[in-house]
Parts: C-alpha cells; sequence; structure tokens
C-alpha cells in the first residue's frame, strides 16, 4: 500500500475519493461513512460538485483507522484513540483485548456446537 503521498519534486499529491479507495482497499460506501459520521474528514472539496479530496494528513489517518479496524476495534473506540487526547491508550487497549478474548471464547463454544452437529449425521 501507498503510504507517502508526496511526489519526487516534493510536491504534495491531492487525491479523489476512487484514488484512496484504490490505494487502501477501502469502499466507497466505507469512506463516505466516514466522512459522514466525522471520522475521516476531506481535506476539502472541489468543483461546482464538491468533489472530495484528500491530503497526506488524511491519508495517514485513514491507514491508523485501518489499521485499528484489523485489530478489532469498533469506530467509537478508534474515534476516541484518534481525538480524545487524555485518552489512555493502553486502558483502552486493555479493554479491546478482553473483549476479544471473550468473544473468541464464544466462538470457540459456537464452533464445538457446530462439529456436535456434524457428528450426528454419522451416527446410524
Amino acid at each position: 500500500m501507498k503510504t507517502d503521498m508526496n511526489h519526487g519534486d516534493g510536491e504534495k499529491h491531492e487525491y479523489s475519493v476512487g484514488e484512496i479507495c484504490s490505494l487502501t482497499g477501502v469502499t466507497r460506501k466505507t469512506l463516505f461513512y466516514y466522512d459522514r459520521t466525522g471520522l475521516l474528514k476531506p481535506a476539502y472539496r472541489h468543483g461546482s460538485q464538491e468533489h472530495k479530496r484528500y491530503g497526506n494528513t488524511e491519508f495517514q489517518r485513514l491507514i491508523r483507522i485501518l489499521d485499528y479496524r484489523e485489530a478489532g476495534l469498533s469506530i467509537g473506540e478508534i474515534r476516541k484513540i484518534l481525538d480524545d487526547p487524555d485518552c489512555s491508550r493502553k486502558d483502552l487497549f486493555a479493554k479491546v483485548l478482553d473483549r476479544l478474548i471473550k468473544e473468541k471464547a464464544e466462538k470457540e463454544k459456537q464452533i464445538q456446537k457446530v462439529k456436535e452437529y456434524i457428528r450426528s449425521f454419522d451416527m446410524p
């Protein structure tokens, strides 16, 4: 994934929604949702149809958002980490870890239950 939005001549490049989606793999729908909720606003809007344009700051923020989503954080947790200067990141990540461990245990129970159902089909 491209993370440097500067051209070789040192000029910053601005990216459209399509370019950001292509570079990061995020969908347009997700990008628009992040805009609508205030999690990721474009740098500015361009032209009569107000096309969204993103700069390096927004791109880097999106990279952090996607990384945190991949780690299992909710949108609310991500917003807190990125926007709340008083947020204790260590405490928040500890809570996320606890939640993920509980979710894993629940998934293990579900897996065992499905295995039991599968075994029941093999019985005469």
